[in-house]
C-alpha cells in the first residue's frame, strides 16, 4: 500500500498553488503550500517533504535560489520546478544543483501525480 506524503508546492500564482495542493490532498497526502521562496525555505526549516514542486519565477526569492538554499541543510530535498518562461540559466543552476526535473505550465496533472505515486511506492 503506498504511503501518504509530505508534500510541498511553493508558486506565487496562488490558483495554481492552491489547485496543486488539492490534487494531492484529493489523494490523502499532507501538502504545505508557499507563495514565495521564503516562505518554502521557512518551511524546510519546520520539517521534512518527502516531495516538493516549485515555480521558478517568484518574488521575495526565485525557486531556484530558494531551492539551493535549502539543499545546503537538506541534501537529500527531491524538489521538481514548474515554470511558465525558459529561464535557461535558472534551470541549469536547478539540474547542477540536484533537481528531480523540470515541468512546463500549464503542469499537467496526471505526470505530476505520477511522481507523487512513484515517492509514495
Amino acid at each position: 500500500m503506498a504511503r501518504n506524503l509530505n508534500i510541498l508546492v511553493v508558486d506565487d500564482d496562488t490558483e495554481n498553488a492552491d489547485s496543486l495542493a488539492e490534487l494531492f490532498a484529493a489523494d490523502n497526502h499532507r501538502v504545505i503550500v508557499a507563495y514565495n521562496g521564503q516562505q518554502a525555505i521557512d518551511a524546510y526549516a519546520s520539517q521534512d517533504f518527502d516531495v516538493s514542486f516549485f515555480d521558478v519565477m517568484m518574488p521575495v526569492k526565485n525557486g531556484v535560489e530558494s531551492f539551493l538554499e535549502i539543499r545546503v541543510k537538506h541534501p537529500d530535498a527531491k524538489v521538481y520546478f514548474m515554470t511558465g518562461y525558459s529561464e535557461s540559466e535558472l534551470l541549469d543552476q536547478a539540474r547542477g544543483g540536484g533537481a528531480m526535473g523540470v515541468f512546463g505550465k500549464p503542469t499537467d496533472p496526471s505526470a505530476l501525480l505520477d511522481i507523487v505515486e512513484k515517492q509514495a511506492a
